[in-house]
């Protein structure tokens, strides 16, 4: 099936897909978070004017993508390799990012983190003749597995530095995943969109808690896995569309923008050792401020508190209009390359 075309039976198969993913996440996080709530695995909201704390390392779930994507073989007949593909690239961001909660792994997370990536590379689930705007088909059997790698910690990195406000990760993620389902309903290429309906579905079942006001928090073990799982369905999309690479990086500008200007600005220092004269803002009655010192660090969220102060939701308003916008330019992206006028 190919070029705007749909059958109703894949669409029913879709929608099922989507309800199983979304229920057993939605459920399992409501049972993580009565959990975390009773033994005390909380952490505090810092953005709330009164002392308010939360469930925290909700992205442990990620760990029972089992269960969640189970649906992908008995009714979406997804290739097996690719949902035990999809486990393991995903486990073992979460393990890197859980690792990380107890004991700050520093600038090796960078690079433990692309091990996320050795699955895809090990099953060979990948298309080393990537299509390239404006160039065409390219052959890069050499330079293409060090993409991936590189793919899953420019992600995984990008995804736990946005994780700052209420729902703002999962935002960020649907924007991706959003503009690769439109790109994948163009192609027909059902498989790709089975594998993307799944992130969609946990990703919407964890906005469920984790909007603002949020009851849960991803915690590293979160941003880390989600980072995986997205850079696991890029590559994985890829394979069956040409450029679908391209439309996620669009689709994930304003992330990877934010990511890249903390780290040159910070030359790669953790969040934790910045001191406090130089954070990028302050949290005073319940507003956000810009910190006017010179030497503060520069992020997303100091650009946006430059011109005055904002509250939590205004902030979170800001950053959803930038994924919306990037979403759309993304999938706009997809319809050039869907008629190679890119």
């Amino acid at each position: 099936m190919s070029g705007w075309g749909f059958d109703v039976e894949p669409l029913y198969a879709v929608l099922l897909v989507f309800g199983w993913a979304f229920s057993v996440t939605i459920i399992l996080l409501y049972a993580y978070i009565r959990v975390a709530t009773r033994r005390g695995w909380v952490a505090r909201d810092a953005h709330k004017v009164e002392e308010k704390y939360v469930a925290d390392k909700g992205g442990i779930v990620l760990f029972l993508m089992p269960l969640i994507i189970a649906p992908l073989i008995t009714i979406g007949g997804v290739d097996t390799h690719v949902c035990i593909v999809f486990i393991l690239s995903t486990s073992i961001g979460a393990l890197v990012g859980l690792i990380d909660d107890f004991r700050d792994l520093g600038l090796l997370k960078a690079g433990f983190v692309m091990a996320a990536g050795v699955p895809i590379l090990l099953f060979g689930l990948y298309n080393p003749r990537p299509y390239i705007p404006f160039l065409g088909t390219t052959r890069m059997f050499i330079v293409y597995p060090l993409f991936v790698l590189i793919l899953f910690s420019v992600f995984a990195d990008a995804c736990n530095m946005v994780d700052i406000y209420n729902g703002i990760l999962v935002g960020q993620g649907l924007a991706v995943l959003l503009a690769l389902f439109g790109f994948s309903i163009i192609y027909g290429a059902w498989e790709s969109t089975f594998i993307i309906i799944v992130g969609i579905a946990y990703s919407l079942a964890f906005l469920v808690w984790n909007m603002y006001p949020a009851s849960v928090f991803h915690g590293n073990v979160g941003a880390y896995g989600y980072g995986a799982m997205l850079s696991c369905i890029v590559i994985l999309v890829a394979r069956e569309i040409p450029g679908a690479e391209f439309v996620a990086v669009i689709a994930l500008l304003p992330t990877i923008y934010n990511g890249f200007i903390y780290v040159f600005n910070t030359r790669f220092s953790p969040r934790a050792s910045i001191e406090e004269d130089r954070r990028s803002n302050f949290f005073v009655d319940g507003y956000l401020v810009a910190n006017r010192n010179p030497n503060a660090v520069v992020n997303l969220s100091r650009l946006l508190l430059l011109h005055g102060k904002l509250n939590e939701k205004q902030m979170i308003v800001l950053y959803y209009t930038m994924f919306i916008v990037s979403s759309v330019l993304a999938f706009i992206t997809g319809i050039f390359l869907f008629y190679r006028i890119i």
